[in-house]
C-alpha cells in the first residue's frame, strides 16, 4: 500500500511540475514573441525620435 501511495505521489509531483514548465514557456515564448512586435513596443527607441509624437502643440503646451 505505501509503493502504491508513494507512486501516486510522484506520478502527481511530475504532472505538477510538468504543468508548470509548460506554463512557464508559454508565458516566455508569448513575452518574447510581443516584445519584438512593434505594434506592442511600449518602450520603443523610435518614439522619441517621431516628430508627431514629440511636437508640442498649442494645446500641449497649454496643457503644460
Amino acid at each position: 500500500m505505501t509503493l502504491l501511495l508513494s507512486s501516486y505521489f510522484l506520478f502527481f509531483m511530475y504532472a505538477f511540475h510538468a504543468a508548470i514548465s509548460i506554463r512557464y514557456w508559454f508565458a516566455t515564448a508569448i513575452a518574447i514573441r510581443y516584445r519584438s512586435c512593434p505594434a506592442f513596443s511600449i518602450a520603443s527607441s523610435d518614439i522619441d525620435s517621431d516628430p508627431e509624437r514629440t511636437t508640442i502643440t498649442g494645446y500641449g503646451l497649454a496643457a503644460l
